[in-house]
């Protein structure tokens, strides 16, 4: 039996495994993401996935019930004049449309769309009238120790 064989071999039948160098992170529940946002832990400036810069001027009020996730939130992007209405926190960005925010009246004061995974396709995050809404990727990776089962909770 060649070694390579044999290695192949042992490899498949023993029950000890190599451990990943760097643990995968853990991609928080919405609820988490809803808790961090509403508590500023992400900050208050971002950028948009197409390059304006976001300043967050006001968190809004968080919705506890169906809807948006935030509502009379103001945001200033690139400066201009503050922007009132509502954000909505998604774990993947394709969440808008397969949600539904897209078709529901409730989403049409949309200023901001919020998410954690990119997925592989590109869309237009949209309104009912067809109204561009911003959409700003979060990296849960910057709070280190800030996800954990003890969540301040609104």
């Amino acid at each position: 039996m060649l070694l390579t064989d044999r290695y192949a071999e042992l490899h498949e039948t023993t029950r000890v495994r190599e451990r990943a160098l760097l643990p995968p992170h853990r991609i928080p529940s919405e609820l988490e993401l809803q808790a961090r946002w509403f508590a500023g832990d992400f900050g208050k400036q971002f950028v948009t996935t197409t390059g304006d810069k976001v300043d967050i001027v006001q968190f809004g009020t968080w919705n506890r019930e169906a809807g948006p996730d935030f509502s009379d939130a103001v945001i200033r992007v690139n400066g201009r004049e503050p922007v009132r209405g509502c954000i909505e926190i998604d774990l993947i960005d394709r969440n808008w449309e397969t949600h539904g925010h897209a078709t529901n009246p409730a989403f049409e004061e949309a200023v901001l769309h919020v998410f954690v995974e990119k997925s592989d396709r590109e869309f237009f995050t949209r309104t009912k009238s067809n109204r561009n809404v911003p959409q700003v990727r979060l990296n849960p990776a910057v709070l280190p120790e800030a996800f954990s089962a003890n969540i301040p909770l609104a």
